[in-house]
């Protein structure tokens, strides 16, 4: 059997960045970690639980189990527990999770019929990846992970969803609002707020703003200088606004942070 692998991403920009890609032998994290990305796991061999979130959930050999930020676990294991794990963060985490059929809440997932396509894939991926494709391999097998479970997705929660979906769609659009969304889904504004701040624990006006913030930093660390273009293609329609709603997240004005950027 292998022994523990650890390879760690430093990319600092992306969509999608894998910050881990892990395979544990020897109980880490039995004594609880909390971390500020989502954690994706894949159980190679034993059985366990799955404490997080003030729940217990068992897995086997074959198990997918699914943790998002700042959510303290722990994994507690039978006899010899091996399976490998991936952080990953970025604008198209909230996604990929919502895409899944996960709302904030631990899971695991059992794929026991897919085991042996994973575990080949997964341990392939990790012993290919180095320090100059570690992002590349990462986010392939996070995503070959995901594909499998997006094919048999829980179907709770399908209006906060599909409002997360579209959102996640149309957000650079500066037009677009919860109030134009419920019009055309044929829902009150009141109640569609009330279901999505009910749901992800924020407002969606909160969670909007957040996207739109976060793929303004992208385009800056893509080089992008123009604070007007950025402020456009981040859906916020006043360059003014957009800055002072900036530097109220992220504590420096747009010019300061790209200055930042260019500096290093």
């Amino acid at each position: 059997m292998e022994h523990n692998i650890c390879k760690f991403n430093y990319t600092s920009s992306g969509d999608l960045i894998c910050t881990n890609f892990v395979y544990e032998t020897d109980k880490a994290q039995a004594g609880g970690t909390c971390q500020e990305t989502y954690t994706l796991g894949f159980v190679v061999k034993g059985a366990g639980m799955l404490e997080a979130g003030g729940q217990s959930q068992p897995f086997s050999q074959g198990c997918v189990f699914f943790v998002p930020p700042n959510v303290t676990y722990r994994i507690d294991g039978a006899g010899e527990l091996c399976y490998f794990y991936l952080h990953f963060h970025g604008r198209r985490a909230e996604e990929l999770a919502q895409r899944v059929g996960v709302f904030g809440e631990p899971a695991v997932f059992d794929k026991t019929e897919h085991y042996a396509r994973i575990l080949d894939f997964g341990f392939d991926c990790l012993h290919k990846a180095t320090a100059d494709n570690l992002d590349i391999f990462s986010e392939a097998v996070l995503l070959y992970i995901l594909g499998h479970l997006e094919s048999g997705r829980r179907e709770s929660g399908g209006l906060v969803t599909e409002i997360v979906s579209k959102t996640n769609e149309r957000f650079s659009d500066p037009h677009f609002s919860l109030s134009v969304l419920a019009a055309e889904l044929g829902y009150d504004g009141k109640y569609l707020s009330a279901l999505f701040k009910k749901k992800k624990g924020i407002p969606f006006t909160c969670y909007l703003r957040d996207l739109r913030i976060r793929h303004a930093v992208f385009l800056m660390e893509r080089g992008v200088v123009s604070v007007k273009n950025i402020a456009i293609l981040s859906g916020f329609g006043d360059a003014l606004y957009f800055s002072k709603l900036f530097k109220q997240t992220m504590g420096v004005s747009p010019k300061s942070y790209i200055e930042g950027l260019e500096s290093t």
